[in-house]
């Protein structure tokens, strides 16, 4: 077990300012917006006028009423009974801050801090030879300047880069073996031999919520690929979970925070398009299904999550996976919206042909939670049949067995699919 020394000041102040406050407090109060600062009934003292006030800025919160105030390590030790040295610990897991140790730590503690280590800087080193290879490379640069319309400051904000010879041999001096392969950017034939996991590939770093760079994804350069995937990303690493990562979510937070709307989409031109159009609201998963945790973690930043997904069946099956996630973590008060682009259209194509504005109303005119749902289950549904009416109340069953956070929603879902079912759903 690792023996902390005395926080410091420079310590506390920094964990303190990167804490996300009304996050944090999120996890057990509902928030309001009011201008600049969140509002909430105080949980300290039972109040109907809401006089508990969060301000991001200042990083602190207070109560007008009772008087309960502090800041995110006041918040821990006064609303989960922990420690000082317990709630430091456990905020700086969160930010992902690492803690000032003793030199008496164990020798694991001290073996997994020089291997995390090791695993960032391998991950900082690829980044800078994957930008370099950008640099030399006029075919990826015409791709990503020409057929992707990328300008040079949205190339560099999101760091892309080329990997055409692949790292081991160029990193092969300044990287060990065992950290090309923890990272996940080179990976191990049975013969022992490794080799690179990318190469002749565009790169796109991948990075936490607090901007920790963690792993990569790499699009094939051939455009049609004949037994390689278009799209590859970093393995499961210590520090890469793509279950819980969403692209570029440590970009798109300011703006999803500043009007409470988080757009998801599926792919990361998608995300970088729409950001470098003025929409700074767009995340992706890492090329896989939508995860709870994921909704969860944009929950905490967003009352509404709207959806981009193509129009055909496959774009309506991913809706109706994403709407069985985002009914497990609804709260009363969130809300979610389905946006089915045109054929042939996806956020990227789409924002680029018809603007920012056009954009902007198409997310705003999108299908609700509530809307989409009915109409699935109302599909192939004859009242006149009662099997047909047996079966649209199974999938109405399902749905509402999924709504465990939200007492309204429920209700109200029920009500509504009774009405369109034409029977009661005891």
């Amino acid at each position: 077990m690792a023996k902390y020394i005395r926080f410091g000041d420079d310590f506390l102040d920094r964990l303190r300012s990167e804490t996300d406050l009304p996050a944090l407090i999120e996890r057990d109060v509902k928030l309001k917006r009011a201008g600049q600062s969140f509002v909430a009934c105080c949980p300290f003292h039972e109040e109907k006028t809401p006089s508990f006030h969060v301000s991001p800025d200042k990083h602190t919160y207070r109560c007008w009423g009772c008087g309960a105030r502090g800041d995110a390590i006041e918040w821990m030790r006064n609303k989960h009974h922990m420690s000082f040295h317990d709630a430091v610990v456990h905020l700086a897991g969160v930010c992902g801050i690492p803690l000032p140790v003793e030199d008496r730590d164990s020798d694991e503690d001290k073996a997994q801090r020089k291997r995390l280590a090791t695993l960032y800087q391998a991950l900082k080193e690829a980044a800078r030879v994957f930008s370099r290879g950008l640099a030399k490379s006029p075919a990826a640069r015409a791709y990503l300047e020409e057929k992707r319309a990328l300008t040079a400051s949205t190339i560099d904000r999101f760091g892309l880069g080329v990997v055409a010879k692949g790292v081991v041999e160029l990193m092969a001096g300044s990287t060990s073996r065992d950290a090309l392969l923890a990272s996940g950017l080179a990976a191990q034939r049975d013969d022992g031999e490794i080799y690179d996991r990318f190469r002749h590939r565009i790169m796109f770093p991948i990075h936490n919520e607090t901007g920790n760079l963690v792993g990569f994804a790499g699009r094939s350069m051939i455009e049609k690929p004949d037994k390689t995937p278009k799209y590859i990303n970093c393995p499961e690493t210590e520090i890469f979970h793509k279950g819980r990562e969403l692209y570029a979510l440590h970009l798109a937070k300011p703006a999803i925070r500043s009007g409470r709307v988080a757009v998801i989409v599926e792919g990361y031109f998608d995300v970088i398009s729409l950001h470098q159009a003025g929409d700074e609201r767009a995340v992706a998963p890492m090329g896989t299904a939508l995860t709870n945790l994921q909704v969860r973690r944009l929950l905490v930043h967003a009352d509404t999550i709207v959806f981009a997904f193509d129009g055909d069946a496959a774009g309506r099956k991913a809706a109706l996976a994403a709407a069985a996630v985002l009914l497990d973590e609804m709260k009363d008060g969130k809300s979610a919206r389905f946006l089915f682009l045109p054929d042939d259209e996806d956020p990227d194509s789409f924002v680029r042909s018809h603007g920012l504005e056009a954009w902007h109303a198409a997310t705003e005119q999108a299908v609700p939670l509530s809307a989409f749902l009915a109409d699935y289950v109302a599909h192939g549904l004859d009242r006149n049949v009662p099997e047909s009416q047996v079966k649209a109340a199974e999938k109405a069953k399902a749905i509402l067995a999924r709504i465990q956070h939200a007492e309204l929603f429920g209700r109200a879902m029920k009500a509504k699919l009774e009405e369109i079912i034409g029977v009661a759903l005891d």
